[in-house]
């Protein structure tokens, strides 16, 4: 607001004002009576402009705030991108779930189990089974079990602790090399799987160094294992999505050769290290279980 103070009346009381207006009229007549001068009141309008600005940059502020935060949001929940190269050749494969062609060694396409998961947990389960090292044979046995059915793992440990065979292998000195020479999906049976393979055999029996050759005929049942958060590619099963339900052996032929050694190890140390193995196989208890034919070296 902007005006003369000069052209402002002075503020005074009700009283004095009525006193001052009996004597003015005393002191004058009528004619000499009239108005005050009439107090204009107004904004600068610069002042208006300013604040004006000032509202609009107020806004907008707040408008990029606003449009700050919305996109603080959303890359926070965006998923992040995916690019797949291959390095075998440098070549981009795919770029946010955007194909660009497969190359040499690389192809993109929706998961699914295929016959190369169940060959690949097929070799791995032999592997445990029928290469013998024993720096590492309890955790060998483990992870083979771990492949199994529940309930099927459960039955094949009571087996291989009722036949002594870990006990048999131990004492023995077994060390063995296993070799899979053929694979095979037995038709009209997609989920059997038949292995043929040769497995080295060094042992030690009355002190007598032996080499033993095996030529073995496997036949192994598979099943889908169950799918936890939506995939069947789980670590239990190698990431594969199947695990071993039944394993039948056959011994086609065997050849033996002899040679003179002298036994270093204690028996006291084999009874420790069994005992260790035993009780390791007691944390499968709650897996489930499975059949065992001793004389034909099936388990169903």
């Amino acid at each position: 607001m902007s005006t003369d103070a000069l052209q402002l009346p002075i503020a005074v009381s009700r009283t004095e004002e009525d006193s001052f207006d009996q004597s003015t009229d005393k002191a004058r007549g009528p004619s000499d009576v009239g108005p005050f001068p009439p107090v204009i009141c107004y904004r600068d309008p610069a002042d208006v402009r300013t604040i004006r600005r000032q509202s609009l940059l107020i806004v907008l502020a707040f408008v990029i705030a606003a449009i700050a935060v919305v996109g603080v949001v959303y890359k926070s929940i965006q998923r992040p991108d995916r690019i797949v190269v291959d390095m075998s050749s440098g070549r981009t494969v795919m770029i946010n779930d955007r194909e660009l062609g497969a190359t040499e060694a690389v192809k993109l396409e929706k998961d699914k189990l295929q016959i190369a998961d169940m060959d690949y947990v097929v070799k791995a389960y032999l592997d445990y089974l029928y290469r013998v090292d024993q720096r590492s044979r309890s955790k060998d046995i483990e992870a083979a079990l771990r492949l199994m059915v529940p309930g099927q793992a459960k039955k094949f440990a009571q087996y291989l602790t009722e036949q002594k065979i870990l006990q048999t292998q131990r004492e023995q000195q077994w060390n063995a090399i296993w070799k899979p020479e053929y694979l095979e999906h037995a038709p009209g049976k997609p989920l059997t799987v038949k292995v043929y393979g040769t497995q080295e055999i060094d042992m030690v029996v009355k002190n007598q160094s032996k080499h033993l050759t095996k030529h073995i005929l496997l036949t192994v049942d598979l099943l889908p294992d169950a799918p936890e958060d939506g995939t069947f590619r789980l670590d239990r099963n190698l990431r594969s999505g199947f695990r071993i339900n039944a394993i039948d052996y056959k011994e086609l032929s065997s050849n033996e050769a002899e040679a003179p050694v002298t036994s270093t190890q204690g028996q006291g140390q084999n009874h420790e290290d069994i005992q260790l193995f035993v009780n390791a196989l007691v944390r499968f208890d709650s897996l489930g279980g499975a059949t065992t034919d001793r004389d034909a070296g099936k388990t169903n």
